[in-house]
């Protein structure tokens, strides 16, 4: 969907961008996390904040190979077109994911093999926040919020123009990457327009060996028009496209691939100076979405997702010395599938026959260990609507900084079973309304004594089981398993405590960070001792037990003089349930640690570094461990610098001794290796 359309449009973004000569200079002095206002120095609990720059420097595309440099964020891979990022082992919808603060709304949380679509190819920065500031998002987001900031809204007027054109290449997957973006403002008015255009063959592993269906292509358009007012006022309206097409590796390498589209409408209101407010942020998102997963050309599984959000956040600068934002979230989601082994050219509709409110006899016969298979229609159509409200609270005391954040939301699933054939359907109460009311309280807090920042963070947080986690009864295709519904799943509870270090000196910066996690009524998806009645695929099923979380992060940045810079990584977590014969979590990410050097001189930058993943043996019932491997990486860059433009050449080595590994986060970590050695090649543009 809007295959040619997206070509030609970042195509001619290409030309246009290309012929232009140059823009007025901008300068940030401070960075900012634009999801919530707030420069990244001035909050208690940290955030990270990844630029473009670094993306750059960074190997792959997806969101989780940006990240998972940082300490403590792993790449949950798919193969070579999907990574999503997992914080503190911490995945799926304890992750939530966000562009310009509103949530991506894709299916990404859902499986493992539906590819995030939040694209990282014209972002200006990537965000990963933690503590209270998260309740801006929604409940529920244990782990961490994933923002992806780029400029199709602006809030400050533009005089001129400016922007980007990015190219490269890629040795390991023959693969090719054109990206390009561009703003203009005259006046009140500031246009942004953005497009990418990627594509890569199947890539080599380690060892040599070819991962067949790893294929990727995919191109994307960005259009933003804003208004800006005098006193500050911004309105801005954009509209954009997202068409992934890759393939998943599997067993018996058959080609089987996964088709993502997106189109996203957002609306943005900023407004000052209101009697007893200081501001009022109002954004709208609208998003219909569509993915089929074809098997052998055929499209076996359809997915069809259209999503609203409403969200209004309310700043005051000053009550009581609080800097305070009160706000209002609304979404309502409608999922509907089809899954048809002779094809499915659209979501099934069986409304004209007739059913009595039994269970159906065809889900009764299939029956293994007194579990119901349902293997044609494995969901029936669900809205989710959420309702919240949340309050986020700041202010300086003598030592330091103080937050204060609460949420309460509510959660209604309806599920209708008109998708699926009456011999095939539950009894009628199985799709009762479910409803759930949820409560989230957070604090943090810091002290500053000299060059030392202590941070103290504790929180009482809770998520509602989301509808696919409740309702999934089938085979699943492109993950190449089958997965049992459980309507039982009921709130989840916890509690967590976390401790921050940090400490600025002349020549280093040392950071360091502890974490606990208690969990009443943790969900999970457990493989089971157990294959399908109809494929021999293996079995997942939601489980919800109590659970705990620990783990550390450590990072060192030492500059030995003024062109050269050492740094190290490090990070571990442990997962376990609190009960059962192994108590293991399943893919947690194993020990990680990195080291490595910069060099800066004039136009020039260098990097190298060496990122250690230790052996997996911690692993939960019925899960293979991994062997430890090493990855090796080199980035060098030569900026030119001309009168009002710049271009920098650029190249980058991924695993340069051509390591063979296995990510352990990975659900296809038996079929799908790390990338091989990997020499990229490019140079972007500035003016």
């Amino acid at each position: 969907m809007h295959t040619n359309l997206l070509r030609l449009l970042t195509a001619s973004l290409a030309l246009v961008v290309s012929a232009s000569a140059a823009s007025e200079e901008v300068a940030l002095d401070k960075v900012k996390v634009t999801a919530s206002g707030q420069v990244l120095d001035d909050v208690a609990q940290p955030m990270r904040v990844l630029s473009k720059e670094e993306m750059q420097a960074q190997n792959g595309d997806t969101i989780g190979e940006l990240l998972e440099g940082l300490p403590g964020i792993a790449n949950a891979s798919f193969g070579a077109g999907v990574g999503r990022p997992v914080i503190r082992g911490l995945g799926g919808n304890r992750v939530k994911m966000a562009i310009n603060g509103t949530d991506s709304a894709d299916v990404s949380a859902m499986s493992s093999d539906h590819a995030p679509m939040v694209d990282a190819a014209n972002a200006d920065q990537l965000e990963v926040i933690y503590g209270p500031n998260t309740l801006r998002f929604g409940s529920g987001a244990m782990g961490g919020v994933i923002n992806m900031a780029d400029s199709r809204f602006h809030e400050v007027p533009l005089h001129g123009y400016q922007g980007r054109v990015q190219s490269s290449i890629s040795s390991a997957n023959e693969g090719t990457n054109l990206s390009t973006s561009f703003d203009v403002g005259q006046g009140r008015w500031v246009m942004h327009v953005d497009g990418f255009a990627r594509s890569s063959e199947n890539f080599q592993a380690g060892n040599g060996e070819t991962i067949n269906n790893t294929s990727s292509d995919s191109q994307g358009v960005n259009l933003g028009v804003n208004h800006i007012h005098t006193n500050g006022n911004a309105h801005g309206l954009a509209v954009s496209m997202l068409d992934y097409e890759y393939g998943v590796p599997n067993p018996d390498n058959d080609r089987a691939m996964v088709e993502p589209s997106q189109l996203r409408l957002d609306a943005q209101s900023i407004v000052y100076s209101l009697p007893y407010v200081e501001k009022i942020k109002t954004q709208f998102t609208h998003i219909d979405y569509e993915h089929g997963e074809t098997f052998d050309d055929t499209v076996v599984g359809l997915f069809d997702k259209t999503s609203s959000e409403f969200k209004t956040t309310l700043s005051w600068s000053n009550i009581a010395g609080w800097q305070s934002n009160l706000g209002l979230q609304w979404s309502k989601q409608n999922l509907e599938l089809c899954h048809d082994h002779s094809g499915c050219p659209d979501i099934p509709n069986y409304s004209q026959l007739s059913w009595n409110g039994e269970a159906g006899s065809n889900l009764n016969n299939d029956v293994v260990d007194g579990i119901q298979f349902s293997h044609d229609t494995p969901m029936p159509l669900t809205d989710t609507q959420d309702l919240g409200l949340f309050w986020v609270m700041e202010r300086d005391w003598a030592m330091g900084l103080l937050e204060l954040g609460a949420r309460y939301d509510q959660r209604t699933i309806k599920a209708d079973p008109v998708s699926i054939r009456p011999s095939y359907r539950q009894a009628a109460s199985y799709y009762d309304d479910k409803t759930f009311d949820s409560a989230s309280l957070s604090a943090a807090m810091t002290w500053r004594i000299d060059t030392h920042k202590l941070g103290l963070s504790v929180s009482r947080s809770q998520r509602a089981p989301a509808a696919d986690e409740m309702y999934w009864n089938g085979d699943h295709h492109a993950t190449f398993s089958f997965q049992l519904d459980n309507t039982a799943l009921d709130l989840e509870t916890a509690h967590s405590l976390d401790l921050t270090w940090l400490y600025d000196g002349r020549d280093y910066r040392m950071q360091a960070a502890v974490y606990y996690y208690d969990f009443d009524g943790y969900i999970y998806n457990d493989l089971k001792a157990m294959v399908d009645p109809f494929h021999g695929n293996p079995v997942y099923r939601h489980e919800q037990k109590d659970a705990w979380f620990s783990g550390a992060e450590w990072q060192l940045d030492y500059h030995l003089n003024p062109n050269w810079q050492w740094f190290m990584r490090a990070d571990v977590v442990k997962a376990q349930l609190k009960q059962g014969d192994n108590k293991n979590l399943p893919r947690t990410p194993p020990i990680t640690s990195t080291t490595g050097v910069k060099y800066f001189a004039g136009h020039w930058q260098f990097s190298s570094d060496i990122k250690y993943y230790a052996e997996q043996n911690d692993v939960a019932e019925n899960e293979s461990p991994t062997a430890d491997y090493y990855v090796f990486n080199l980035y060098g860059a030569y900026t030119l610098v001309m009168a009002k433009s710049a271009v920098e050449f650029y190249a980058k080595a991924h695993n340069l001794t051509d390591e063979f590994g296995r990510n352990h986060v990975s659900y296809l970590k038996e079929y799908s290796p790390v990338v091989g050695r990997n020499i990229n090649l490019g140079v972007t543009y500035t003016f």
